[in-house]
C-alpha cells in the first residue's frame, strides 16, 4: 500500500520503519526542513517532504500529530486528503478527536497504539516499539465498515494486539492507566526534589536507583503531550485523581493510625492485583 504519516516523532516513526519493513510504501510529512533532513538520514520513510501534497499519492493516512494539532486541522491537510483514502490518528484521547474528523473526511477511523516512551521528535523513533503492544481502535456508528477492516489488517500485521472500544470508554481508561501515571510521576519527581535541603537533595539525587527510575519514567517525558491531555481529557483525569487521591489518603491513616494488619492486608491485595495489569 501507499501510506502516508504525517508527523515521523516517536509513534509516526516507528511506523514508518516497521512498515517499510513490512513492503508498504510510505510518504512522511515533517513541519520543517531539519526534521525532513533527520528523518531522510533515519530513512523513516521511502519519501520525505515538508509539503502535503505528497499524500494525494496514498490510499491510508496515518495522523501521527500533536493532539491539539489533530483537534484544529490545517485546512491545507484537510484538502489535500483523497476522499477514497482510509484515515486514522494516533492520538492518547478520542472523543474531541473523532468529533472534529468525522465531519471532515468519511473514511476516518480512530486509534491509539498503546506504545510509547519518553523520547520525542524524529530522533526517537524505532521499528520494534510497537512489537506485541496493544492497539485500540475506536469505531462509532458513523465509521464504515470497510475502513475498520482495512485498519484492522493493517494493524495487525504489524505484530500488535488489536482492541476495539467506544471512544468515552477508551478516554475513561486512559485516564486511569496512562493519563493519571503522568501527573503522579510528575507529583513523585516534585516531592523527591527538596530544593530547600541541599544536603538531602544531593544524597537523594545519588541514591535514586531503578525504583524511582521506573516509577517517574512518565513523568520526564514530553510535557506538551500532559498539557494537551489535561485540557483535552480535563474531566476524565480530574475523576482519575480524585480516585487516586481518595486511596492515598486511606493508606496514610492506616499509617497515621498504627493499623498495621490493615496495611499489610492492603499492600497484599494491590501487589495480587498489579499482575492483571501486567502481563
Amino acid at each position: 500500500m501507499n501510506i502516508g504519516i504525517v508527523g515521523l516523532g516517536l509513534i509516526g516513526g516507528s511506523i514508518g520503519l516497521k512498515l517499510k519493513r513490512l513492503n508498504h510504501t510510505i510518504y512522511g510529512v515533517t513541519n520543517n526542513n531539519l526534521n525532513k533532513k533527520k528523518a531522510i538520514e533515519r530513512n523513516l520513510a521511502n519519501f520525505v517532504s515538508c509539503d502535503l501534497g505528497i499524500l494525494k499519492e496514498c490510499s491510508l493516512i496515518i495522523l501521527a500529530l500533536p493532539i491539539k494539532d489533530l483537534i484544529n486541522p490545517s485546512k491545507e491537510l484537510i484538502t489535500v486528503i483523497p476522499k477514497e483514502a482510509v484515515v486514522t490518528d494516533v492520538g492518547s484521547i478520542k472523543e474531541p478527536i473523532i468529533n472534529i474528523w468525522e465531519k471532515i473526511h468519511p473514511l476516518f477511523i480512530g486509534s491509539h497504539p498503546m506504545a510509547g516512551t519518553e523520547g520525542k521528535g524524529v530522533e526517537s523513533g524505532f521499528e520494534s516499539l510497537l512489537e506485541n503492544s496493544k492497539w485500540i481502535i475506536t469505531p462509532t456508528s458513523k465509521t464504515n465498515s470497510n475502513a475498520i477492516n482495512v485498519l484492522t489488517t493493517l494493524i495487525t500485521s504489524m505484530q500488535c494486539e488489536i482492541f476495539k472500544a467506544s471512544p468515552k470508554e477508551h478516554d475513561i481508561a486512559v485516564s486511569l492507566i496512562s493519563h493519571l501515571p503522568i501527573f503522579v510521576a510528575s507529583s513523585l519527581i516534585k516531592t523527591a526534589n527538596v530544593e530547600n535541603n541541599k544536603s538531602l537533595l544531593d544524597l537523594t539525587q545519588k541514591l535514586a536507583a531503578t525504583g524511582f527510575s521506573d516509577t517517574t519514567r512518565v513523568g520526564g517525558g514530553n510535557s506538551n503531550l500532559g498539557l494537551d491531555l489535561a485540557k483535552n481529557n480535563k474531566e476524565n483525569i480530574l475523576n482519575a485523581i480524585q480516585e487516586f487521591k481518595n486511596n492515598i489518603n486511606e493508606i496514610e491513616t492506616l499509617i497515621k493510625n498504627e493499623t498495621w494488619d490493615s496495611l499489610s492486608k492492603t499492600l497484599e491485595k494491590v501487589i495480587k492485583t498489579r499482575s492483571n495489569f501486567i502481563n
